[in-house]
């Protein structure tokens, strides 16, 4: 039996047939042939809004400028695994207390099937809490956290990465509250690209950075949002900069919005999905009639497996 590429999302197939594939839902269990790639795509309009009600034939996606014919479409809420990282390094003095009120808006639109864990990280990542059901036990380790130290920032996605493979859930993502301003990582910025390249787990991230005051800022802080940026759309999420708690009160609704809003395209890549290249994969939807704009957001493509 070969394997599922999933980009965001990772669903094992086992013995059903086409009909099946092509419903709303998919078997816990089943088997096919050949590689399936699923990729989770958020579409939002003007105003940030997900847009909801499109069907497969709005949408359309290419693997290698090639166009694919979907296999699988889903519009359905599935669980959610969601490791959240978050930057306890002296930089997030004055921060966290926001930081935290927004986490905490996240957690209240949990499902009862979602799970969650925590990665704190200053000089070094460390697990704060494994995967719970609970988002109480969450909120209740970051209190016992100050900030101090430097920022192991791609040292903790790393972390959150090997935490994810005993996640529950096929649906993963990574949140992360930060500056991203790194300066004691072990790891480096194109080892982690790799890495979630081949993860297809997705991330959002927000931070609280204000441009008026980068003067006073490190060389770290300065050049942080622009990572985070990238590793938001490496891995086929968001990033928000925000300005006070209005605004990340706002955040934090819109990424529970757009976490539970998704739709998964499923579609069998043609050659050899096992060459351990990079395969670029691009989503694009039909604008409908009324619509002034439309955004859509989803992995940049898969690093297939060398097997």
């Amino acid at each position: 039996m070969k394997s599922i590429l999933g980009l965001g999302l990772a669903i094992l197939f086992c013995g059903v047939s086409d009909k099946a594939i092509a419903g709303k839902r998919t078997p816990d269990n089943f088997h096919v042939n050949a590689d399936v790639v699923l990729v989770n795509a958020s579409v939002l309009d003007g105003h940030d809004r997900p847009v909801r009600g499109l069907t497969r034939n709005d949408f359309q996606i290419f693997e290698n400028k090639v166009k694919q014919n979907i296999a699988y479409f889903s519009e359905e809420e599935t669980p959610l695994s969601l490791a959240v990282i978050f930057d306890v390094s002296g930089s997030m003095q004055g921060k966290m207390a926001g930081m935290r009120s927004a986490l905490d808006a996240v957690l209240q639109s949990a499902n009862t099937q979602d799970e969650f864990s925590l990665i704190t990280f200053a000089d070094q990542p460390a697990v704060a809490a494994s995967w719970t059901q609970n988002p109480e036990q969450i909120q209740s380790r970051l209190l016992q956290a100050s900030a101090h130290g430097q920022t192991s920032l791609l040292d903790a996605l790393e972390t959150g990465l090997a935490t994810m493979k005993h996640a529950s859930n096929a649906r993963r993502a990574m949140l992360i509250f930060s500056d991203g301003g790194y300066n004691h990582s072990r790891a480096t910025e194109r080892e982690l690209m790799r890495s979630l390249a081949e993860s297809g787990v997705q991330i959002y991230a927000v931070d609280t950075i204000e441009p008026l005051v980068f003067r006073q800022l490190s060389p770290e802080e300065v050049i942080g949002p622009d990572l985070l940026e990238r590793l938001s759309d490496q891995a086929g999420g968001r990033y928000f900069q925000v300005n006070g708690q209005r605004e990340l009160a706002a955040t934090a609704e819109q990424i529970s919005r757009e976490l539970r809003s998704q739709y998964v395209i499923g579609y069998v890549p043609a050659g050899d999905a096992k060459d351990g290249r990079f395969h670029p994969v691009r989503v694009q939807v039909a604008r409908k009639e009324g619509m002034r704009k439309i955004s859509v957001f989803s992995r940049p493509g898969y690093r297939a497996s060398g097997d």
